[in-house]
């Protein structure tokens, strides 16, 4: 009976969204004011059930609720990492629905969106709190069929069904190789219940170590695809064409679920030597990839995008340095910040035309920048000697502070470099420590939250330590590049800019790969 009532706060919020799906097709004038109301029931049985999920996890600890009693297949999994998702998945889904009523007014096809936007938001709610290996799979799938409506929903523009398209091969992709780490999983313990699973690598009792390297490559293949990493990325680029809401939603919640795919198997990827360092590589190239080719895009939306795709980048290299609660930290504020961003971008477009964009201009000192430098070197330096960093246990940890370190030299270098007042150089200064002390102590707390969730963050081995040392020298040798090489004489960055601009034309390579050019 307690089971029932426990599953009650999970399923009704289900529920009604799924209601809300079904009647959507048939909403018109009055109907459309009644499914509204049920979707905004569905919203608000959305918090209750995130505070009941919370209040559970705070009483009981990990606590798991089986829906039927057939092999533990259809399990909710309460722990930090779900309820943190579910209850980021409830916001952002608050937020999306309650802006697509107002976006979409007047639109004949109003009510179709709304009942698709809900059954997208069951099914990533349902993949967060998935205690089982099938049923995660199965949730996970439904996200690429759900979302794949939302992207074709102006299925007359030829731009939309491209996307569309390109979307849904790599989401099959991505399927294949989820669904053959599922059954090798299950091949291997002989159960789909995740906390079984998790407990017998903890255990040590598991003897085929070469099965789990082959999961852990195929986890990395199938978050890859799903957040949009190289090079296979391009469809994100296309899918503009979908309402803003469906950008909203995509950049903040469904983007997302490949760095969850990675923490929630954190375990698995923890037992493996191999999946690490291509997870690291990937991703840590893309981030790059995405941060260079964000600068040049004229348009905000493109801008966002390759935004995105070097977030998604770090969040991943993040995770494959083992630091999963750093990449919790950034792929919660990374969806907070982008739905806002998406939902907020004409406004930043109405306001930036109202300023005189032309105030800012950069001076070309070299004396400024090298100031700018040492100003981020003695900020960073100070917050992480008062973190404790000069005796710390992770070296992963000094790698991911020494990327963010790099945001933060680029920032201060345009600051002293240009003309703006003392004023503003002081708020610039401000915001770079705000930044480095919001990320230290929010990553420890994210780190205690986690804690019987993650493994132990171990030594990594000489060969990851290399490559990542490799790799943050990469990132810094072309920061500083592009930030002393950014004047518009300079005949090399102008022609750079122009190949970065179309993103060195690996997405026209994924046209043809799919025939989207004829």
């Amino acid at each position: 009976m307690i089971e029932f009532l426990k599953s009650i706060a999970f399923i009704l919020p289900v529920a009604f969204l799924l209601l809300v799906n079904l009647k959507s097709k048939k909403a018109v004038n009055e109907k459309l004011d009644k499914l509204i109301s049920l979707t905004k029931g569905g919203i608000f049985l959305n918090f209750i059930a995130s505070i009941v999920a919370i209040a559970l996890i705070v009483s009981n600890g990990l606590t798991e609720i089986k829906i039927l009693d057939f092999e533990s297949f259809f399990t909710l999994r309460l722990d930090a990492l779900s309820v943190i998702m579910y209850t980021m998945v409830a916001i952002i889904a608050f937020v999306v629905l309650r802006f697509s009523f107002n976006y979409l007014d007047g639109d004949e096809r109003q009510g179709v969106f709304i009942g698709r936007l809900a059954s997208t938001i069951v099914a990533v709610q349902l993949m967060v709190l998935s205690g089982n290996i099938f049923m995660l799979f199965l949730a996970w799938v439904a996200t690429s069929i759900t979302l794949h409506k939302l992207l074709n929903f102006y299925h007359n523009r030829k731009k939309s069904r491209l996307g569309a398209r390109k979307k849904f091969i790599v989401a099959r992709l991505g399927d294949v190789a989820l669904l053959a780490a599922v059954i090798i999983l299950y091949q291997v313990f002989q159960t789909g219940n995740l906390e079984e699973i998790f407990s017998a690598i903890k255990n040590g009792t598991v003897n085929d170590t070469s099965s789990l390297e082959i999961v852990g490559i195929l986890l990395v293949v199938t978050a890859a695809l799903k957040s949009a990493q190289l090079p296979l990325h391009g469809w994100l680029i296309e899918v503009m064409e979908a309402p803003t809401p469906v950008s909203a939603l995509l950049h903040a919640g469904l983007l997302n679920a490949g760095p969850f795919l990675i923490i929630r198997f954190a375990y698995v990827m923890d037992a493996t030597v191999v999946a690490p360092i291509v997870l690291f590589v990937l991703s840590g190239v893309t981030a790059l990839y995405g941060s260079l080719i964000f600068s040049t895009q004229p348009t905000i939306k493109n801008s966002l995008v390759y935004s995105s795709i070097a977030h998604m980048g770090f969040s991943l290299m993040v995770c494959g340095l083992g630091i999963y609660s750093a990449a919790l930290l950034h792929l919660v504020a990374h969806s907070f910040y982008k739905a806002h961003a998406f939902l907020s971008s004409g406004s930043i477009i109405d306001r930036v035309r109202t300023k005189n964009a032309a105030n800012f201009i950069r001076k070309g000192s070299i004396g400024r920048m090298f100031l700018g430098i040492m100003v981020a070197l003695v900020i960073f330096v100070s917050i992480s000697w008062v973190f404790g960093f000069q005796k710390n246990h992770e070296f992963q940890l000094w790698i991911i502070g020494g990327v963010i370190f790099i945001g933060i030299v680029n920032l201060l270098i345009n600051a002293f470099d240009s003309n703006n007042t003392l004023k503003s150089i002081f708020k610039i200064i401000g915001a770079a420590v705000s930044v480095l002390v919001s990320f230290f102590s929010l990553e420890f707390i994210v780190r205690i939250t986690l804690e019987s969730q993650l493994p132990t963050v171990s030594e990594p081995s000489n060969w990851m330590k290399y490559i990542s040392l490799a790799m943050l020298s990469l990132f810094y040798i072309l920061a500083l590049a592009f930030s002393l090489s950014t004047s518009e004489n300079n005949r090399l960055f102008r022609g750079l800019k122009v190949h970065l601009r179309n993103g060195f034309y690996l997405n026209v390579l994924f046209n043809r790969l799919v025939g989207s050019l004829k």
